[in-house]
């Protein structure tokens, strides 16, 4: 093995031997240099200032930033920078990496410098976000520094936003908003659950009138046993009384609460959709399908029984706890202060389990979307699973996964199965002590030193003692709902938040009729911000030219499609569709006067009459045939079991490729559009089938700006020009006679190639 190939091993096997966290010495020195402040967040930046892969741990406290350097002999050295001193962070990215200066005042421009390849990118962009807040002034609550730490390694696509402790009573006034449409509901609910709740505490307070005004008196002798069975059936009837209205406010609460909650999931899944709907290809491209569905569905089915009952059952529990803690205290003050004092501390121990709970549900959710982003990418590809006999494994892959997600559920199960007890243990403790410093006053002779305390007080102490415990229980059980909630409503949040990199202007240029007229000036584009994909591109394309793009794969040809349809803007330079620059036109209006053909056709699952007139759900369907004729997909169509009526599966799966692309084709050709993009449109196709599809294309492409994408050669031909696309450059432009005739030129490399090929296969 050569030195070369060990110091290529050797830095890959430092790279991936990343430590997974802080390690616990250097983490007690930072804290020690910070005068015993915690680390709140923490990242590595893996390069030195040679750009050599390196261990640069990078650590904040509440008033510090601190910088761990490792030496050449393995020892870390410390640099300690007072948060006050920054007054700016400036990022700048690589192709492969990021540079951070951390800058102060106007004598000490850079503070620290700091560089980290992309895999560090999100943990920096942690510590990066909650300094900027400081900045500003803003406080932002973080959690465990290991777990956020973790989760910016494992999660790429999260934001640094979602690293930080979930703000839960923000969360929760922003799910409430979502009850104000049904105010009037939420009113009679509220009033019937409050209805409830005062008509419970009346019968422990008839049992007292009953006993000490009726029972008791007449026994001694006091009042009459006619007067007091009058008192008896009188207080049997307001007992009656209180249980059937009781229901009753039951009734409506349930009636009111339970269909409320539904409308609001409605409402909030239609937001979700419609804001899925507005967002970037780009967040599409970074975010799995399973984990959008999970938020869609499971997430949002979390929020409904929260909205119906939690907000109001925990608002009124707290009423219902302070009400009883002073009926208890009116009753005897003595017995009451024992129940109403340890609450505080009950709470406070309920609020910190809380804490821990919230980052568990967070943590389980999470795992529960990669389960579901898995089932949904291998489901999707299931023909491909077969096709290599990949069963066995994909179940041990998932059962891999879905083991994680239970481990991770059931440790959150037995954090609260540990608590929970503990809990009711100390309630049902406190009861204990009341019966034990109650009874002695019940049973005191007349005469004694001890305050007596009336059979009918202790009677109705007791029950109402016995219902001070169940707001406790609905508090307790009602926080791990909460917790529940906030964690699914955080997710949910989480794409509601998400801004479409492609925004609609404010004040949008309609273009009625596009004429066809492109035009690139000096744009350059990068997907991820870095790889420069386009680099200063240049043309322009008059109306009715059919343009060919070729050129290697990966090239930027489909990159050049993707700008003209506003998919992605530029990142610098302009696009320009009839001397209006793409980002200020009304996007919908013309989208709809631009056609495409995907080099992988999609089909919905639906009949093949649906699938053509997607575009324009109004054309009759003489259009429809019309179109299909034009595409060549009407015979085989009619040849179907229904014809058009015939219902294809999933991403039309019963079709052949070739069909699936002459459909889509018929798609587009119905939608009349004044641009149309081809990519790869014949690639699933026949050679017979290629040259019906090419004649109707060639009858399509009348009057319209089109642009051609294919890999074979021979069917861009009739192109007006073709641009030869190279390193996110165009290389050459010309007709196909021009660029064959350029000696040493792309084009006639490709097109030997291409030839030689050909020749190689009819041999």
């Amino acid at each position: 093995m050569s030195t070369q190939q060990s110091r290529n091993i050797e830095i890959v096997k430092r790279f991936t031997d990343q430590p997974e966290r802080l390690p616990t010495g250097l983490r007690a020195r930072i804290e020690a240099a910070c005068e015993g402040q915690p680390v709140q967040l923490y990242a590595l930046a893996d390069l030195d200032a040679e750009m050599k892969l390196s261990h640069t741990w990078v650590a904040i406290t509440p008033r510090h930033l601190v910088i761990a350097a490792e030496g050449e002999d393995g020892e870390y050295g410390l640099s300690v920078v007072e948060r006050c001193r920054i007054t700016a962070l400036r990022s700048r990215p690589g192709l492969s990496c990021t540079v951070l200066a951390v800058l102060g005042a106007h004598g000490e421009s850079e503070l620290a410098v700091l560089r980290y390849t992309h895999r560090q990118r999100k943990a920096v962009e942690n510590l990066v976000f909650v300094l900027e807040q400081g900045l500003s002034g803003r406080e932002v609550p973080v959690g465990d520094p290991d777990e956020t730490y973790a989760e910016a390694l494992a999660s790429p696509v999260l934001s640094a936003r979602a690293s930080v402790k979930v703000n839960r009573m923000a969360i929760i006034w922003r799910l409430v908003g979502y009850l104000r449409p049904y105010r009037s509901r939420v009113l009679w609910g509220t009033v019937a659950a409050a209805g409830m709740t005062l008509l419970s505490l009346v019968p422990p307070y008839v049992l007292r009138v009953l006993i000490d005004g009726a029972l008791r008196p007449a026994r001694a002798g006091e009042v009459s046993w006619e007067q007091a069975s009058r008192t008896a059936w009188m207080a049997v009837a307001a007992v009656g009384v209180t249980y059937a209205l009781r229901q009753l406010c039951a009734w409506v609460r349930l009636r009111y609460m339970a269909i409320l909650g539904e409308d609001v999931a409605r409402d909030l899944r239609a937001e979700l959709y419609e804001h899925l709907q507005r967002l970037s290809l780009s967040y599409y491209s970074k975010t799995k399908t399973g984990s959008i569905i999970s938020r869609m569905t499971s997430d949002i089915d979390r929020l409904w029984h929260f909205i119906a009952f939690g907000v109001v059952n925990f608002s009124l529990s707290v009423v219902t706890l302070i009400g009883l803690a002073t009926v208890l205290l009116c009753l005897d003050w003595r017995l009451g202060l024992v129940m109403v004092v340890p609450v505080p501390l009950l709470f406070i121990g309920l609020y910190r389990h809380s804490e821990l709970m919230g980052r568990l549900c967070l943590r389980a959710w999470r795992k529960w979307s990669q389960v579901t982003g898995y089932m949904s990418d291998t489901i999707a590809g299931v023909k491909v699973v077969k096709a290599f006999s990949r069963e066995r494994a994909e179940r041990r892959s998932f059962r891999e996964r879905n083991c994680d997600v239970t481990e991770e559920l059931n440790s959150l199960h037995l954090v609260w199965t540990a608590f929970w007890p503990k809990l009711m243990g100390a309630v049902r403790g406190l009861m204990v002590l009341v019966w034990i410093l109650a009874l002695p006053r019940v049973m005191a002779p007349e005469g004694s030193e001890v305050v007596a305390l009336s059979i009918g007080t202790f009677v109705s102490f007791m029950l109402y003692m016995t219902m001070f415990t169940h707001p406790v229980e609905e508090i307790g059980t009602m926080t791990n709902m909460i917790n529940r909630a906030t964690s699914s409503a955080h997710r949910v949040f989480e794409i509601l938040d998400t801004e479409p990199e492609v925004r609609a202007a404010a004040e949008p240029v309609v273009l009625s009729q596009v004429q066809g007229r492109v035009a690139f000036r000096n744009v350059t584009f990068a997907y991820d911000g870095v790889r420069q994909v386009l680099r200063g591109v240049s043309f322009e394309v008059e109306p009715g030219e059919m343009i060919g793009l070729v050129g290697p794969s990966g090239a930027g040809k489909t990159t050049v499609i993707n700008l003209i349809v506003r998919f992605y803007d530029a990142t610098d330079g302009q696009v320009l569709i009839d001397g209006h620059d793409v980002r200020e036109l009304d996007l919908e209006l013309y989208r709809r006067q631009v056609g495409m053909v995907l080099q992988d056709p999609y089909l919905f699952h639906g009949s093949i009459l649906d699938n053509i007139r997607y575009g324009v759900p109004e054309a009759e369907s003489e259009r429809v045939i019309s179109a299909a004729r034009a595409a060549g997909a009407h015979d085989f169509i009619c040849k179907l079991p229904h014809g058009y009526e015939t219902v294809v599966g999933e991403r039309g799966h019963t079709l052949s490729g070739g069909e699936r692309q002459r459909v889509s084709i018929a798609r587009a050709v119905l939608s009349n559009p004044r641009i149309l993009i081809l990519d790869e449109a014949t690639s699933s196709v026949d050679t017979e089938t290629e040259r019906q599809i090419q004649e109707a294309l060639d009858r399509l492409i009348a009057g319209r700006t089109t642009f051609a994408i294919a890999h074979r050669l021979s069917t861009l031909k009739r192109a007006s020009r073709l641009f030869v696309i190279e390193e996110g450059r165009v290389s050459e432009e010309g007709t196909h006679e021009e660029l064959l005739a350029r000696e040493g030129g792309t084009y006639r490399k490709l097109c030997r190639m291409q030839q030689e090929l050909t020749g190689t296969f009819a041999v």
